[in-house]
């Protein structure tokens, strides 16, 4: 077994095989980053769950600045016939600027989520689940946000080395 490990590592090695987002010499993929505050529930939730995430990417350099704008909104559907609700979606929508140390280039863009849940026929249900819907749409936004900042400055790197 432990021979079929070794070689399949060699093969790798050998066919240029490196990390996609990762800097080949094994640094941070993003590196520090200060993110703004952030106003609302969701834009507490995203800010929380961003700061948690990028924290391993700390390595002690100049931190990179990220501002985000947060728009929610929330859309009706599943109409009874008493023309209630029966399912809603939450979506939000982030518009962002990154902007790296050293004064890099400025990245701009923007990333959405959406979360939906089921309305209950108590009012305070519906509240408890679409704070549960506005929670879990904030998380799946800062994973994407770690994802779309590595993505971005592997481009950049690639970029600046390709010059």
């Amino acid at each position: 077994m432990r021979v079929l490990i070794a070689s399949l590592t060699l093969l790798l090695a050998a066919c240029g095989f490196q990390p996609m987002y990762a800097p080949t010499n094994g640094g941070p993929a993003i590196g520090p980053v200060q993110v703004s505050e952030i106003e609302g529930k969701a834009g507490h939730v995203l800010r929380t769950e961003l700061t948690r995430i990028l924290a391993a990417e700390n390595n002690g350099a100049a931190p990179s600045t990220l501002v985000i704008e947060l728009s929610e909104q929330v859309v009706q559907f599943g109409i009874r016939r008493d023309e209630s609700s029966t399912r809603a979606e939450i979506r939000l929508t982030a518009n962002y600027l990154f902007t790296p140390p050293n004064a890099g280039p400025e990245m701009r863009g923007a990333l959405t989520s959406i979360a939906s849940y089921d309305i209950p026929p108590a009012a305070f249900g519906e509240i408890a689940a679409q704070d549960d819907a506005r929670e879990r749409a904030a998380e799946t936004l800062a994973q994407r946000f770690r994802s779309e900042l590595a993505l971005r400055m592997a481009q950049a790197r690639a970029g600046s080395a390709a010059r």
